[in-house]
């Protein structure tokens, strides 16, 4: 991408993320976007196919940079941890994307990253792996599948509560995950 074109994602991204803080996602219009970033329509619909999808395209850009962590981790709590700070920080974002669950653009990127966070953690981490899932690709999918939804699925509910306390939420994920996951 070039630097205009990466210049102008950026103003996207951003203004959809402080509009998303303040509004309901569903109340957010691509209008709106364009004059909070500064561009035109355009350039809007070059770079989103809507608000929820440039939202959804943002907070994955943070999320991956979060997880950039991972190689680095002594434990996946070390990676949840990051995930939950992310969320805690966006979560006027999240909350006004929730109708009751996550917008499915929004949801879907969340699970994908997770999904991604996990996939690498079982590369770096393969001692880890039961072995009924080692030589098996199709059910180590379905694990990490598992695994994202239900993370997924947690933090709806913990955004839902109003519980502020990140290290709380950590906690109660993992205790939730199988165990082989925490070794």
């Amino acid at each position: 991408m070039d630097a205009r074109s990466q210049r102008s994602r950026g103003l996207l991204r951003q203004a959809v993320l402080t509009l998303a803080a303040a509004t309901p996602i569903a109340d957010v219009t691509a209008s709106a976007i364009c004059v909070e970033a500064g561009v035109t329509r355009d350039t809007f619909y070059r770079h989103a196919d809507g608000p929820v999808e440039l939202l959804a395209d943002a907070l994955s850009a943070e999320i991956a940079e979060a997880m950039r962590i991972l190689p680095q981790a002594d434990a996946i709590g070390d990676g949840e941890r990051a995930l939950i700070e992310h969320v805690h920080r966006r979560s006027a974002v999240y909350r006004g994307a929730m109708h009751p669950l996550l917008a499915a653009p929004v949801r879907s990127n969340l699970e994908a990253s997770i999904r991604s966070g996990l996939e690498l953690w079982a590369q770096l981490h393969p001692h880890i792996v039961p072995r009924v899932f080692v030589d098996d690709p199709s059910a180590m999918r379905i694990a990490v599948a598992y695994a994202a939804a239900g993370t997924v699925g947690a933090i709806e509910e913990w955004l839902r509560s109003d519980d502020d306390d990140r290290d709380r939420a950590v906690r109660l994920i993992l205790a939730a995950s199988p165990e082989w996951w925490l070794h």
